[in-house]
Formats: C-alpha cells, structure tokens, sequence
C-alpha cells in the first residue's frame, strides 16, 4: 500500500509542476455490458456521466468522473415468490393485483490519471489513455407506482433490492477529436471497469437468510461517445477561451 501511495504521490507532484495545456469538461453516454457475476442479476444497462480533466504539458493529466447508472434488464425473476401467490401476482391493500416494474439504479464516481498521445503536436486529438480509482454502487430499484403493497413498504423493499457498493476501478480508451475551425470536440472509446461489492443489506427476504458478507468482482465492459467543452486549452502556443 506504501508503494502505491507513494507512486500516485510522485505522479501527481510531477503532473502539476508542468503548465496546463487545456482544461475540459466533457458529457459522455456509455453503454456497459456486465460479465461474471454481475451478468447473472443484470442485462446491459447505460450510463450518462460528466468528466473534468486537465492536462499538462508534459500529456499527461489528472481528472474526476461521476456517472449514473441505469437499466431496465432485471434477470431474477424470483425475488418476490416468498409473496406472490400460485399464479405470480401480488397483491396491493386493496385487494387488486400491483403492478410492480424492476430497473437497475446505481451510480460510480472516479480519480482518474493518464496520457494523451498527439500525432500532431500542434493538435490537442489524439488517443487518451486513463486509469482511475473511485466508487461503484448500484442495486434492484423496485418500482410500485405509489401503489399501497404493505409487503413492498419502503422499508422491505430493503430486504429485496440487494444494494452493493465497494471500491471500483475503471481503464479507458478514447479518441478525442478538436477542431481548429469549427469548435467541434467529441471523443469515442472503450472501457473496462472492474469493482469488489459487497451486499449492503445484512438479510434478504427472498431467500430468508443472511446475505454473505464477502466480496464479489463485478465486471462492465463499455463503449462510449461524448462532447467535450473546452474551458482552457493551448494550441500552437496561443490560448483560446469559450
């Protein structure tokens, strides 16, 4: 652990010595499929989030990511047979079958470092590579449509949701295009993010047992596009501001 923090120490005091070369925000749409565990709970699900970097001289640069999580491919049709009755349904306080929809909710925020190469010195496009160390959290969102189901109170939804959160690691890929003329910045890429969760949620009710306390590797791998909005940025030696 020493050496990690000691690696990402000298990284940062020797990115910050150098002069900005831009500072950018940037609003991504990012389509995640999951693999291993995380595949067998949910199907593909999206993301919309905002990235702040700025890079140094040198190509390198330093960011924060926060994204939304959010899906509607919810795998495990089993979660409520404890209370639904022989023909599947459940029933709300007034006797009528509930109408009752699962989505994946979650979110992921990161501190990210990388390296941008430019074929064109004189050009800010060029393929970013990042690495970043944060937090993901994400869980079954049990839609009741303000239905009054005694068995799905706010509170037992709890018992059903399995919320997981831990830490998360994510690796991307990206080409990011400036233009000279037309103002017009974009990027494209892939990425992989790699977190050990842990259930949140010490007993579950579709079980009637206690969840397992350890912790599980959940996958996503990703492709996104996005725009950037310059704040800063320096070309040919000249900076431009918008």
């Amino acid at each position: 652990m020493k050496f990690y923090i000691i690696l990402f120490s000298f990284f940062f005091s020797y990115t910050f010595a150098q002069n900005n070369k831009q500072t950018a925000f940037s609003f991504d749409y990012n389509h995640q499929f999951p693999i291993g565990n995380l595949a067998n709970l949910f199907g593909d699900n999206s993301s919309v989030g905002v990235s702040f970097i700025q890079q140094k001289e040198n190509n390198f640069f330093l960011g924060v990511q926060l994204n939304y999580l959010f899906g509607d491919d919810v795998k495990d049709s089993t979660i409520f047979k404890n209370i639904q009755n022989s023909n599947g349904g459940i029933f709300a306080a007034d006797g009528t079958f509930a109408n009752i929809n699962l989505f994946q909710r979650g979110f992921d925020s990161y501190i990210l470092g990388g390296y941008a190469y430019h074929p064109n010195q004189n050009s800010l496009s060029g393929i970013y590579f990042s690495a970043g160390i944060g937090f993901l959290q994400y869980k079954i969102f049990i839609d009741t449509e303000n239905q009054n189901i005694p068995q799905l109170s706010k509170e037992m939804k709890k018992g059903y949701d399995q919320l997981h959160n831990g830490i998360s690691t994510k690796l991307d890929v990206s080409y990011r295009y400036y233009g000279d003329r037309n103002n017009f910045q974009f990027y494209i890429g892939a990425n992989l993010t790699a977190a050990y969760t842990q259930n949140q949620r010490p007993y579950s009710f579709s079980s009637n047992k206690y969840n397992d306390e350890s912790y599980q590797s959940d996958r996503l791998l990703g492709i996104n596009a996005g725009i950037i909005i310059p704040v800063q940025r320096k070309n040919d030696e000249k900076f431009h501001y918008y």
